[in-house]
């Protein structure tokens, strides 16, 4: 079984911050709120593959931010004796009509059967999140064995003015929105298991 981490890289300055998380109380200080989740998840001998969204642009600094992710999660890959591949997604910045559904069929086509998924939305254009949770649900339902294990979300601000860094845990409104597409089909069912057109 393969642990995929799927995330979305910031265009901006990033800075390490010690975020306060309900699941994961104790965390190293990362720019990267998807390596929590990786801390806390990778055992020795562990395969794990990073689908990372990264948006190419002059004046971002989007690549840049992607070799210190690499460098990041590739050390705590080695710390916990866990083989690492980086998958890279390269997006433009400028945002076309086919924009998401490109983006939804390249992380689609990177995950196998019997994937275990941990997905961060933190950073991005604001349709990543939904891309990502349109391919786990694919995935979710079309692949063999596939536990879509967390969905979560680093927030820098509650508010006020001073940054309260936490790591929220999303993963039910995954789950939420895959049980109402099963009531929709439900719903949509005669008797005998016919579609009611």
């Amino acid at each position: 079984m393969r642990k995929v981490f799927i995330s979305s890289i910031s265009m901006q300055k990033v800075n390490a911050f010690k975020y306060d998380s309900g699941v994961y109380p104790e965390n190293n200080p990362t720019a990267f709120p998807i390596t929590i989740s990786l801390e806390n998840n990778c055992q020795p001998g562990d395969e794990v593959a990073f689908i990372t969204i990264v948006t190419h642009s002059e004046g971002n600094l989007a690549v840049e931010n992607y070799h210190k992710f690499c460098e990041q999660a590739g050390s705590i890959c080695r710390g916990k004796g866990a083989r690492a591949e980086f998958i890279e997604l390269a997006v433009p910045a400028r945002i076309e009509a086919a924009s998401p559904r490109r983006l939804y069929k390249e992380i689609v086509a990177k995950l196998q059967d019997n994937d275990e998924i941990y997905a961060d939305i933190t950073y991005g254009f604001k349709y990543n999140p939904i891309v990502i949770f349109a391919a786990l649900n694919n995935a979710y339902q079309v692949r063999e064995n596939v536990d879509i294990e967390e969905i979560c979300y680093g927030n820098l601000y509650n508010g006020s003015a001073e940054i309260k860094p936490e790591y929220f845990d999303v993963t039910s409104l995954f789950y939420l929105n895959s049980l109402s597409g099963l009531m929709g089909v439900e719903g949509m069912m005669g008797d005998g298991g016919n579609v009611l057109l």
